[in-house]
């Protein structure tokens, strides 16, 4: 057995160690990837828009055809009013007409537009998977329907092992070299879990824009870096030679490079950001932002620093940048899909209840705030240079548990943005049927999804710059999958 004396490794080769722990299969792969694609001439963005709980998009989008007696008779007291739906119809020409959920007006302009598209039945794989296979347990996915494992599944796009690194992370470590300053590409204004952990790239976080005090930068200095002792001492200098100083214990050390990387990072950001400190501590943004993201909204909030940090792209030296937002747990809903007593619009006397309560708040919260960041990438001059597309843990099952549903597989998702292919549902989109009128039905009403997560993300690692052999690389079960690029994006 070979053994290692920490003391004398390199601090490339100690993280390494360390990352290959518990993904030594996949790591033995990714060592081998060619980093820095590019050089790249224009800037592309990614957002990554996860709706943590499982959303049940069942109610995100119903045909509105023969199907729609199927949905509702299937979908019991969860069954979205027709007329509702068809006053917020899209078409396809293909698929034909479907009604997106009441509260995605906004979305519906988008799809309308051109500049939205719907991806049918995406969940997690290893490779295709029939009704025969799922019964007979033949190359499944672990611990299906498990928030947590599937959450980690659609960041990682390798669940068959235990891995530390997204593949949000290892796209980063393909394309890092594009960036010519020293900003990561990967960005997150929530925990990201695994999604943007890379070998190389590292995340930065950023903060959540608040509205009511736009003088609050989205990034702070450590305290030391903000406040100073009444003795006259220079906090500052105290801090920076603790963590500049030479270590000789390697976890020292590598501590002190994550602070002094995050002192610096953020002075970065604040810099190419702001003007200030003024004499009250408040910040002035450099570069204005007309488009008004929604009050009250998280996720519009989040969205709004994202849009501020693809503002300052040019003096943060970004070719390429990937971010990561979230909405919480809201779309867990076994019990209380309409509950509206903490409905955000409290709905009218006679009004259907499911058009309001967790669920349809959710959505709303989304339709906002997807179509704000939208408006505010156009101001920008970067709509066809932005992507936002949704992840969720899964979806839910087409039967009603009484006033919720349960934890299901395959989920419809969105694109936006003004490379999409919009206008369109990519797949084929199922018959609404429960039992052995379906295929795709593992039970309740559980999709087996038709698309994987690794070729949806294969799609928009593609738009990005990667070429074919970095995809196989990024994502290992790609290639047990006949199509990798499912045409969402031009």
């Amino acid at each position: 057995m070979r053994h290692f004396d920490i003391r004398k490794m390199k601090r490339r080769q100690f993280l390494k160690l360390l990352g290959g722990i518990t993904a030594a299969p996949l790591m033995s792969q990714l060592s081998e990837l060619a980093y820095g694609a590019g050089p790249f001439n224009d800037y592309r963005a990614l957002v990554c828009v996860f709706l943590f709980g499982g959303n049940d998009s069942h109610n995100m989008i119903v045909p509105l055809d023969g199907r729609y007696a199927t949905y509702a008779a299937n979908r019991g007291p969860l069954a979205l009013p027709l007329a509702n739906l068809q006053a917020n119809a899209v078409t396809d020409s293909v698929q034909g007409s479907f009604g997106l959920h009441p509260r995605m007006t906004q979305t519906r302009a988008l799809f309308n537009s051109g500049k939205a598209a719907v991806l049918s039945n995406v969940g997690v794989l290893l490779r295709p998977t029939t009704k025969a296979d799922y019964t007979s347990k033949n190359q499944l996915p672990p611990q299906l329907f498990s928030h947590s494992d599937m959450q980690d599944h659609w960041e990682t796009s390798y669940p068959q092992a235990p891995v530390n690194d997204g593949w949000g992370g290892r796209l980063a470590d393909l394309i890092f070299t594009a960036n010519t300053g020293q900003l990561s590409v990967s960005i997150s204004t929530a925990s990201s879990g695994v999604f943007l952990k890379g070998n190389t790239a590292v995340a930065h976080q950023i903060g959540t824009y608040n509205a009511a005090s736009p003088g609050t930068p989205i990034v702070q200095r450590i305290r030391a870096w903000r406040d100073w002792d009444t003795n006259g001492a220079n906090p500052q200098a105290v801090y920076g030679n603790g963590i500049t100083m030479a270590r000789a214990n390697k976890l020292e050390d590598q501590f002190g490079d994550v602070a002094t990387r995050s002192v610096d990072i953020n002075d970065l950001i604040l810099n190419a950001l702001y003007t200030g400190p003024d004499q009250n501590g408040n910040y002035t943004q450099k570069t204005t932002i007309n488009t008004v993201f929604p009050t009250g909204n998280p996720l519009g909030a989040q969205l709004r620093s994202v849009a501020m940090m693809i503002a300052a792209r040019q003096a943060l030296g970004v070719k390429r940048q990937i971010f990561f937002v979230s909405v919480g747990g809201s779309f867990d809903n076994h019990s209380d899909q309409f509950d509206a007593s903490g409905s955000a619009i409290q709905p009218p006397t006679d009004a259907p209840l499911i058009l309001y309560g967790k669920h349809a708040d959710s959505l709303g919260q989304l339709d906002a705030g997807l179509k704000a960041f939208y408006d505010a990438t156009v101001e920008l001059g970067v709509r066809s240079n932005v992507t936002t597309f949704t992840e969720s843990d899964f979806g839910r099952t087409l039967t009603s548990n009484g006033k919720g549903s349960d934890h299901g597989w395959g989920s419809h998702h969105l694109v936006m943005g003004g490379a999409t292919n919009g206008g369109k549902i990519f797949g084929t989109f199922h018959n609404m049927q429960v039992g052995a009128g379906n295929p795709a039905d593992a039970g309740q009403g559980r999709l087996i999804p038709s698309y994987s997560v690794d070729q949806y993300a294969a799609t928009l690692s593609k738009w990005m710059g990667a070429n074919a052999g970095d995809l196989n690389t990024v994502f290992p079960n790609l290639h047990n999958f006949p199509v990798t690029d499912l045409g969402f994006l031009t």
